[in-house]
């Protein structure tokens, strides 16, 4: 492979159960209970394809976008100074970097919030481009934003891998003409043969690529 296109939430980052307890704790304020089968949609989604579902939900009075600030200030401080790696991730990335891998992100997240994080974890400087879900104006079923990533990085599709860990980024890096490698993470546990199946490779960590 010529580039790397890394999704950032439960892929890199161990943030995945930051956002589920958020959403929660966000059922929980305003009197309502969400379900596992819920939380699973949500995970799928960006918070542009979430919220109005929330909001609908709870029948609340509160804009979308005031919404989104709040979800963004609850999980900011998480990004800029707690959220880890996932063990290992560091050092496969390092391995790529300084084999002249091209590296981008593409994720369905915010910048700023990824950028802190790597920052802080010391792996920004890894990465040459970013391409968001936001620019694309569709989800990672579609894709878009992974083509946007190796645009930005000046290769073909064909050359790269993508690294995922939820079931609709690989069917929309597969679309892309992409490889794909499925990530684990406790949060996909339950779509493990399904990641399998529709994934080039799956690695349950990053040691197993070292």
């Amino acid at each position: 492979m010529r580039a790397a296109i890394f999704d950032v939430d439960g892929t890199l980052l161990d943030s995945m159960g930051v956002w589920y307890d958020i959403t929660e704790n966000y059922f929980r304020k305003h009197g309502a209970v969400i379900t596992k089968e819920q939380g699973d949609a949500f995970q799928e989604m960006t918070l542009e394809e979430s919220l109005p579902i929330i909001k609908s939900m709870l029948s609340l009075d509160e804009s979308v976008e005031a919404m989104m600030e709040e979800f963004k200030q609850l999980v900011a401080y998480e990004y800029a100074y707690k959220l880890p790696l996932k063990p290992y991730a560091a050092e496969y990335l390092r391995t790529l970097y300084d084999g002249g891998v091209k590296l981008a992100i593409a994720t369905s997240g915010y910048l700023q919030l990824c950028e802190a994080a790597f920052k802080r974890l010391e792996i920004w400087e890894y990465f040459s481009a970013t391409a968001l879900s936001s620019e694309v104006g569709v989800n990672k079923s579609n894709p878009d934003v992974y083509l946007l990533a190796a645009d930005r990085l000046g290769v073909k599709p064909g050359d790269c891998m993508v690294f995922e860990d939820i079931l609709s980024g690989i069917n929309g890096a597969k679309r892309a003409g992409m490889c794909t490698t499925a990530v684990y993470d406790p949060t996909n546990e339950q779509f493990t043969d399904a990641l399998k199946q529709a994934s080039d490779h799956y690695i349950t960590g990053w040691k197993d690529l070292l």
